[in-house]
């Protein structure tokens, strides 16, 4: 006799009973009947985003506010400033807040916790992937919470590696 195993998602499908507005029966339906292909994609790149290593420092592409051009200076000046403490640099410039993933679209569900923690292990789960693809002989620390620095008092993410 054969078995039949189910291999839960990191998605709590009870989270669909938390949203503001329902738009399908599921969690799939709900997508199905809120997004445009382009915001699909757009929330595709939240999740797998470009990662930039600037003299074995790794930045999350879009806070690391440098051209290539300029990169190795900038964070020659973010040295002196962190007293070269790598951890600490890299913390710093890969921290933001939930809400900047979500400018103008304030809703009650940016004040549920529930939905809020989801998120945010969404953003770590694909994150931490993302850098075991990119490094698989490093290891990275992606977390969230209201102590993030930069960012306190805010539900914030930053990622970090381990030396």
């Amino acid at each position: 006799m054969g078995k039949v195993d189910i291999y839960k998602s990191i998605v709590d499908n009870n989270i669909l009973s938390e949203f503001e507005t329902q738009r399908g029966v599921c969690l799939l339906g709900h997508s199905a009947n809120s997004n445009f292909i382009d915001d699909f994609i757009s929330a595709a790149y939240i999740l797998c985003p470009n990662f930039i290593e600037v003299d074995g420092h790794v930045f999350h592409e879009h806070f690391y506010n440098s051209t290539v051009e300029n990169a190795l200076a900038s964070l020659e000046g973010l040295k002196k400033q962190f007293n070269n403490d790598k951890k600490h640099i890299e913390q710093w410039i890969n921290s933001t807040c939930f809400g900047d993933f979500f400018i103008g679209k304030d809703c009650k569900s940016m004040d549920n916790d529930k939905i809020l923690y989801q998120f945010g292990d969404i953003l770590v789960y694909f994150w931490t992937q993302r850098l075991k693809e990119l490094f698989p002989d490093r290891k990275f620390i992606v977390e969230y919470g209201d102590d993030i620095p930069g960012e306190e008092g805010w539900l914030a993410i930053t990622m970090y590696e381990v030396t």
